[in-house]
């Protein structure tokens, strides 16, 4: 069960990243976030990692491959988002496609770790 709550937080905040209309007006922003991008983005990662960390507590040996390349996909976001953010706190316009397609890369492999956790029980 919990590992379908975690999927489904991750499913929503993917959706609500991806699919903000242009037109609404943001409220306040998390500390730290320069705009709804920037606060998305991490609220993404931040619930990425959890679901790593728990599926790393699984113990379950069938999983390693899949989950250290969803490791590896989440480095891989982390470190475009950290790109992202350092140059908008800056005052630039920094580009979101490699943001965003690193945080869909890493929830397609967080996917595949679930589906072959599953499929280990």
């Amino acid at each position: 069960m919990k590992r379908w709550s975690i999927l489904n937080l991750a499913t929503v905040l993917s959706v609500a990243a991806g699919c903000r209309p242009a037109t609404v007006t943001p409220g306040a922003l998390a500390p730290g976030a320069v705009n709804q991008f920037d606060e998305q983005s991490y609220a993404v990662l931040a619930a990425s990692q959890a679901t790593l960390n728990s599926l790393k507590a699984s113990n379950v040996p069938a999983i390693n491959t899949a989950l250290n390349g969803a490791i590896l996909a989440y480095n891989t976001a982390e470190a475009a988002y950290q790109v992202y953010h350092a140059a908008a706190v800056a005052g630039q316009s920094p580009a979101t496609a490699p943001v965003s397609t690193a945080i869909s890369k890493l929830q397609t492999e967080i996917t595949a770790v679930q589906t072959a956790a599953t499929e280990a029980k």
